[in-house]
């Protein structure tokens, strides 16, 4: 009985941390404190606009939870009900946590006992594919910026030319080692980094080939959703820039925000100053990229967050 009650009291703690710390973002972010719906025109193009942005909430949680079930469907059969509420459970508690690495715990913690450290592997798995996603699209955005926007790097367009193939071969070379860990895990496992994490590489070695496509698929289909909402945004909250030069500023946002560590209470900072500096390159709207930013972090992240609440204490039962 004590457990129980000590489940529930952690459970309403991480309520209590990710309710507030949504409402401490929203209600400290500069540029909402500006922002009032009797400014925002609506028209039958922009209803549609947020119509599709929502929409692409719905399928960006829905294909990670098929990913999850594809991930955990050697430890156990789940249905897709049931996969998409331990989603958007983690995402409630990996919210207030730093890089949102509660996440894969959340997803781990689902599972029966004697079933979590597996998975915590292939929650691993699925968050790994899902970042060679984005760093692929990020190094294939700036191939095409240093290719299409010269003008923006004031060095030789040779070298700009020499980096992109280097970067494209790089890209290449990534993408083969997701498939053959098996084939490098020997030089793999002489990084001391990866040395200590030999128990994840093994498990990431023998997975199917299969299996792995669709896991990166999914990861792919992701990436492409959640940057056609932020392109969306941009439109809705009239920032004029054309859908090249917002390829480009999306992939490298995001690819940046894989590489900086933040903490919860940074994140959405860091997202808005690099979308700011990366968008800022085509346009000087910083205001409707700074809404753009924020409501896209409200539509994918706090109101999934929300949801989730609920079945957090609904699991303790």
């Amino acid at each position: 009985m004590n457990k129980k009650i000590l489940k529930y009291l952690i459970s309403i703690i991480i309520i209590v941390l990710s309710y507030g710390f949504i409402y401490y973002k929203l209600k400290n972010h500069e540029a909402l404190k500006d922002f009032t719906i009797q400014d925002f025109k609506f028209n039958r193009l922009r209803i549609t606009f947020i119509a599709v942005v929502f929409v692409g909430m719905i399928l960006n949680w829905s294909i990670e939870a098929i990913k999850w079930k594809e991930l955990v469907k050697k430890i156990t059969q789940i249905r897709f009900l049931q996969s998409t509420q331990i989603i958007i459970t983690s995402i409630t508690i990996g919210i207030f946590t730093p890089n949102r690495i509660g996440e894969i715990a959340g997803r781990a913690y689902s599972l029966e006992k004697g079933k979590r450290t597996y998975g915590l592997l292939v929650a691993g798995i699925g968050s790994f594919a899902q970042l060679t996603a984005t760093v692929v699209m990020g190094l294939i955005g700036f191939t095409l910026f240093l290719l299409c926007f010269p003008d923006k790097i004031h060095i030789n367009s040779l070298f700009n030319e020499f980096t992109a193939l280097f970067i494209l071969i790089f890209t290449l070379g990534l993408l083969w080692s997701f498939f053959n860990v098996q084939k490098i895990k020997p030089l793999l496992l002489k990084i001391p980094y990866l040395r200590k994490k030999t128990e994840q590489i093994h498990f990431l070695s023998n997975q199917s080939k299969k299996s792995l496509w669709a896991i990166l698929l999914y990861s792919f289909l992701r990436y492409f959703i959640f940057s056609l909402q932020f392109y969306l945004l941009f439109l809705i909250f009239d920032v004029q820039i054309r859908f090249l030069e917002s390829f480009v500023a999306i992939t490298l946002t995001y690819f940046f925000m894989t590489l900086i560590p933040t903490t919860t209470l940074s994140e959405l900072g860091v997202r808005g100053s690099l979308s700011i500096f990366f968008v800022g390159m085509f346009t000087q709207q910083i205001p409707g990229i700074i809404l753009a930013t924020i409501f896209i972090w409200i539509i994918n992240i706090a109101l999934p967050a929300i949801a989730g609440a609920p079945f957090l204490l609904v699991h303790q039962k």
